[in-house]
C-alpha cells in the first residue's frame, strides 16, 4: 500500500512525535505527485487570473475575455466527459494522460502563434482548457489515495505553493513569461507520468459508477456553496483582468495578497482548523455582498482593491469545497475521477458565470456601449445572485462529514435498508497492492448481526478515540492488532523503518501497553456498542 509519512513533527534527532499544529511530510516518491499538483494548480491560476498565456492579444480588446472563457468552457466540458465515462477513463488511466499532453501541446502552440482573431484565441483556449480537466481529475485521485489522513492541510499547501510559483513568474517580465508559464503543464503532465511509474497508479481500481453515486451522501446545497465560491471568484478575477495588467505593480500586490491568505489557511488547517466548512460559507456569503456593495460608488482607479479582497475571501470556500469533496471521496470510498470531476464541474461553473457577469459590467467595450450602467446592473445581479445562494446555503450544514456517516443493517435476502458504508474513516480509496478491492455490494448481514471484520475495524477506533490517537496510528494500530510486524508496516505504508517503529512506540505510550500481543489483547477485550443493538 502506498502512502504518506505522517510526521507531524519533528525532534531534534529527527524522530516522529505526533500532534496538533505539526508539519505533515511525505515520501520521496510520493513527492514527485506533489510537485505535479502544485505545478497543476499553478497552471491554473495563470490562466484564470493572468494573460500571460495569451502573449500576442490585445489586452483591452475581446480576445483576452474570449480565451479566458473558452478556457473554462473547454474546462467544463472535459469535466463533464470526465464524470459520464469515468468508468472506462478509471481502467485507462495512460490514455487520459496522453490525451491531455496532447490537447495541452496544441493549446500551447496555437498560443504562441503571433496575431491571431479573437476566435483563433477562444479555439486554443478551449482546447487547452480541455487539456487542463484531463489532467486535474488525476491528481484529485492522487489526493485522495496518498493525503487521504491530512487532506485539507495539503490542498491549502498546494494552493500557496502555487500562488508562490505564480507570483514569482510574473517578475520574469513580459518577454519570457510565456515561456515560463509553459512550463507548469509541462512538469503537471510530466509528474504524473512519473508518478504513474513510480507508484504503478495504473493498476488502481476504480469504483464504478453505480456504486459510487449510491454510497454518495452530497446534497444540492453543498453544490450550490461550491458553484457560489466559485462565481464570485469568477467575478472578481473578471473585475481584475478587465482593469490591471498582468505585468503591472498592482498585479504583484494582488499575488502577495493571495499568498498570504493561504498561508493563514494553512496555518490555521495545522492548528484549530477555525476556517472550516460550514463556518466558512456562512461568513463568506454576507462578506460577499458587503465588499461588492461599495463597487458601484468607488472611482474606477481603486476598484480593484474591493475585487482583490472579494478574491482572497473566495479562496476559504474554495479551499474547504475542495477538501470537503476529496474527504468525502475517501470517506464513503466513491470513484475518485467520477466525484472529483463532477463537484469541479459545478465550481468551474460558477466560475464562469461569475466571469460572465463581471465582463458584461467592467470590460472597455460593454462600458462603451451603454455606459456605467453596464457596470451597476453587473454588481446588482451578482448581490441578488448571492443573496438566493444565503437563502439556502446558511439555513444548515451542507457538507457531509464523519459524524453524519453510520453503518446500517441490511436484512439478509431482502432489498430494505439503506446503503452499508464499507470504508471506515480515514480509509484511502483503493490498496495499491497487497490487499483485496472492496466490493462494490453492500455486505449482506446474517441474521442482523455484524461481521467479524466489521467488529474488529469498530473496536480498534474505539481504541484510536479512547486514547486519542491521530488518523495516521490508528492505520499502524489495525496492522499490529492483526499480528503485522514493524517490517510489515514500512512496506505497506511506504514509510521509513524509524518512522514505523516512533509510531509502534508512541501508540505503546499512549495505550500503556508493552508488547504486540498486549496490544491485540487490548483491541479484543475493547467494549462497543454494535449499531442496531438494543
Amino acid at each position: 500500500m502506498v502512502g504518506k509519512e505522517g510526521v507531524p513533527e519533528l525532534g531534534s534527532d529527527g524522530s516522529s512525535s505526533d500532534g496538533a499544529g505539526g508539519w505533515i511530510l511525505v515520501n520521496a516518491r510520493i513527492l514527485v505527485g506533489l510537485i505535479g499538483a502544485v505545478s497543476c494548480f499553478s497552471w491554473l491560476f495563470v490562466m484564470l487570473g493572468t494573460s500571460i498565456f495569451i502573449p500576442f492579444a490585445d489586452l483591452e480588446g475581446v480576445a483576452t475575455g474570449a480565451a479566458h472563457l473558452a478556457f473554462l468552457g473547454g474546462c467544463c466540458t472535459t469535466l463533464l466527459a470526465c464524470w459520464r465515462f469515468s468508468d472506462w477513463l478509471s481502467a485507462h488511466r495512460i490514455v487520459q494522460v496522453i490525451l491531455a499532453a496532447a490537447f495541452t501541446l496544441a493549446g500551447c502552440v496555437g498560443f504562441s502563434l503571433y496575431e491571431l482573431a479573437a476566435t483563433w484565441y477562444g479555439a486554443f483556449g478551449f482546447v487547452l482548457g480541455c487539456g487542463f480537466s484531463l489532467i486535474y481529475p488525476l491528481y484529485g485521485e492522487y489526493i485522495c489515495l496518498f493525503f487521504h489522513s491530512d487532506i485539507k492541510p495539503y490542498i491549502v499547501g498546494i494552493f500557496a505553493a502555487s500562488v508562490f510559483m505564480c507570483t514569482g513568474l510574473l517578475f520574469s517580465g513580459p518577454d519570457t513569461s510565456f515561456l515560463f508559464a509553459i512550463i507548469f503543464p509541462a512538469v503537471a503532465i510530466s509528474a504524473y507520468a512519473v508518478a504513474m511509474v513510480l507508484l504503478r497508479l495504473d493498476t488502481v481500481e476504480g469504483v464504478k459508477a453505480k456504486a459510487s453515486d449510491k454510497r454518495s451522501q452530497v446534497v444540492w446545497r453543498s453544490y450550490l456553496a461550491t458553484a457560489t465560491s466559485g462565481m464570485a471568484a469568477g467575478f472578481a478575477l473578471g473585475c481584475i483582468l478587465s482593469t490591471q495588467n498582468a505585468q503591472s505593480g498592482v498585479f504583484v500586490l494582488i499575488e502577495v495578497a493571495l499568498l498570504g491568505t493561504c498561508i493563514g489557511l494553512l496555518v490555521d488547517s495545522l492548528h484549530k482548523n477555525f476556517a472550516n466548512e460550514t463556518a466558512t460559507m456562512r461568513l463568506f456569503l454576507p462578506f460577499s455582498a458587503v465588499v461588492v456593495f461599495p463597487l458601484l460608488f468607488v472611482p474606477e482607479e481603486i476598484r480593484y482593491v474591493f475585487a482583490v479582497l472579494l478574491l482572497c475571501g473566495s479562496i476559504f470556500p474554495t479551499t474547504c469545497s475542495l477538501s470537503a469533496i476529496c474527504r468525502h471521496v475517501v470517506l464513503c470510498d466513491l470513484s475518485a475521477i467520477r466525484a472529483f470531476s463532477f463537484g469541479r464541474l459545478i465550481c468551474f461553473g460558477g466560475i464562469a458565470l461569475g466571469m460572465i457577469i463581471s465582463f458584461a459590467g467592467f470590460s472597455e467595450l460593454a462600458v462603451q456601449a451603454i455606459g456605467s450602467t453596464a457596470t451597476i446592473l453587473s454588481i446588482i445581479l451578482f448581490m441578488v445572485l448571492v443573496i438566493f445562494s444565503a437563502s439556502f446555503v446558511m439555513t444548515e450544514d451542507n457538507y457531509p462529514d464523519r459524524d453524519r456517516f453510520k453503518q446500517a443493517e441490511v436484512k439478509a435476502g431482502s432489498g430494505e435498508g439503506e446503503a452499508v458504508l464499507v470504508a471506515g474513516p480515514g480509509t484511502p480509496i483503493r490498496r495499491l497492492a497487497g490487499e483485496p478491492a472492496v466490493s462494490d455490494e453492500p455486505e449482506v448481514i446474517d441474521e442482523g448481526r455484524l461481521t467479524r471484520p466489521g467488529i474488529f475495524y469498530l473496536k480498534c477506533d474505539a481504541v484510536a478515540k479512547r486514547y486519542d490517537l491521530s488518523n495516521r496510528q490508528k492505520e499502524v494500530l489495525v496492522m499490529l492488532a492483526k499480528g503485522r510486524n514493524a517490517e510489515y508496516i514500512t512496506e505497506k505504508l511506504v514509510i521509513s523503518s524509524h518512522t514505523a517503529k516512533a509510531h509502534i512506540y508512541n501508540i505503546y505510550q499512549k495505550t500503556g501497553v508493552h508488547s504486540r500481543q498486549e496490544l491485540m489483547d487490548l483491541v479484543e477485550e475493547m467494549e462497543i456498542e454494535l449499531p442496531g443493538s438494543d
